[in-house]
């Protein structure tokens, strides 16, 4: 049970961290070029060098000059890398000094910086090893041409992707970009939340249907409560909680029959010794079930949005307020933020009520959790934008219309009366700032408009 719930636990964190890893792509695109000079060695071994003498499209020469130019190759291509490092260096300081460092992940898992870097790599991989399955001699016949041959068309290939990392920089340093894939990784990790809750987890654990009496559990909800009967669960590490598995957790309450309450959510920050759950009845709990619990919890020296919504919300939050700021001053930067915060929170705001208490197939009560409140995502999105845009009337009216568009996708009374609250502050902040009285008066409509709108 422990490989297969390790297996579970480790997937989305692993793939988020191999995401945005420069050395990923280019591991596997060097194993594959290996792979090739063992496929191409093969084809030369099936076709006789007397064929292709007279071709114009395959290299012909004795083994030592095939290795003198695959050597050549290598050496060009580790020449070029360092123009290609040089490139890359330009996109991380800019958008590190404009943007924010935490926007660097969004860079670093670009797919087509990836893809160049390993052709650079993947190529340069390819000669060498091509070189050195060279056997020494001088006999024409037995040379492979093949093998050379495509080493030259990779290296071609190779070049040309230059040329498309150039393009490809030039467009992914425009601030639209770097929003939508902010954007879009937001968008990712709501929905990789609402498959979870609605997914395998949702289809193991759902809650008993109405006028279907529970199993008596062992422990009693009210039980649960009494923080001083559990048994408290310890991390051993300081840090972000990056990622955290209910489903292994699950697992684990059934075969042993517990009930776990979880303290901390994903982004939260633990030191050393802290209580981070407490699990009844704390006299099942022995020293290897302590270190099962501790293992379903994945600590590190940052957050990240592969379970924590309100960090992929802050991404955009932090471009659009330092595109506010005085020194930048770039208001449709904050609007297209705005924009794609409004996709995000849309999206959630369509969720039903949730409920902390999760069950088993039979009804017992084996996880208790705080959800992420709706009120802590909307303040992320909009407070610190709407003090650094205070002096900003056409700023705060796109975010009007951002709350009005997240409003139509929910019909719950007390996220309506949530953004209907946060359309007040709009109105209290334009007056507080230096706006004209005009300005004031259009917000003040709208704001009014809008009231009117979400009372109905």
């Amino acid at each position: 049970m422990r490989s297969r719930a390790m297996r579970r636990a480790t997937r989305r964190y692993a793939w988020d961290r191999l995401k945005v890893s420069f050395w990923f792509a280019p591991a596997v695109m060097s194993l594959g070029a290996i792979l090739l000079v063992m496929v191409m060695n093969w084809v030369d071994s099936l076709i006789p060098n007397a064929m292709l003498l007279n071709s114009k499209l395959v290299l012909s020469a004795s083994g030592s000059e095939l290795r003198s130019m695959l050597i050549a190759m290598a050496g060009t291509i580790l020449a070029t890398a360092g123009v290609v490092f040089t490139l890359l260096t330009l996109p991380l300081s800019t958008v590190a000094a404009q943007y924010g460092s935490r926007l660097l992940r969004l860079f670093l898992g670009d797919r087509t910086t990836q893809f160049v870097l390993g052709m650079f790599v993947g190529t340069f991989v390819y000669c060498l090893a091509a070189a050195t399955s060279i056997p020494y001699g001088d006999v024409v016949r037995e040379a492979p041409q093949v093998l050379v041959s495509m080493g030259l068309l990779l290296m071609l290939a190779t070049f040309g992707s230059l040329i498309l990392l150039v393009q490809h920089i030039s467009t992914m340093l425009q601030a639209p970009q770097i929003a939508a894939a902010a954007g879009a990784e937001l968008l990712e990790v709501v929905q990789s939340e609402i498959r979870d809750e609605t997914g395998n987890v949702a289809k193991e654990t759902s809650l008993p249907e109405a006028g279907t009496p529970a199993v008596p559990n062992t422990i009693a909800v009210e039980q649960v409560m009494k923080e001083s009967e559990g048994y408290p669960v310890r991390v051993k590490g300081t840090g972000y909680i990056q990622y955290i598995d209910p489903e292994y957790m699950l697992t684990l309450a059934g075969e042993k029959d517990l009930v776990i309450r979880l303290l901390r959510k994903p982004g939260a920050f633990v030191w050393h010794g802290e209580v981070v759950a407490l699990v009844w009845p704390a006299g099942r709990i022995d020293q290897q079930v302590d270190r099962q619990l501790r293992l379903a919890f994945r600590l590190g020296n940052q957050r990240t949005p592969t379970q924590d919504v309100e960090y992929a919300v802050n991404q955009l939050v932090e471009m659009a307020v330092r595109a506010m700021s005085p020194a930048i001053n770039d208001p449709f930067t904050a609007m297209t933020c705005l924009d794609y915060q409004a996709q995000g929170l849309a999206l959630m705001a369509q969720k039903g009520r949730e409920f902390p208490h999760i069950y088993d197939r039979e009804g017992r009560l084996r996880l208790v959790f705080e959800p992420l409140p709706f009120s802590q995502l909307l303040n992320s999105a909009f407070d610190m934008l709407r003090h650094a845009s205070c002096d900003n009337a056409t700023v705060l009216l796109h975010m009007l219309e951002v709350i009005e568009a997240i409003s139509r996708e929910t019909k719950l009374p007390e996220r309506r009366q949530l953004l209907l609250q946060h359309a007040s502050l709009v109105l209290a902040e334009s007056r507080a700032g230096a706006l004209t009285e005009p300005d004031r008066q259009l917000i003040q409509c709208s704001v009014e408009a809008l009231q009117s709108k979400l009372k109905k």
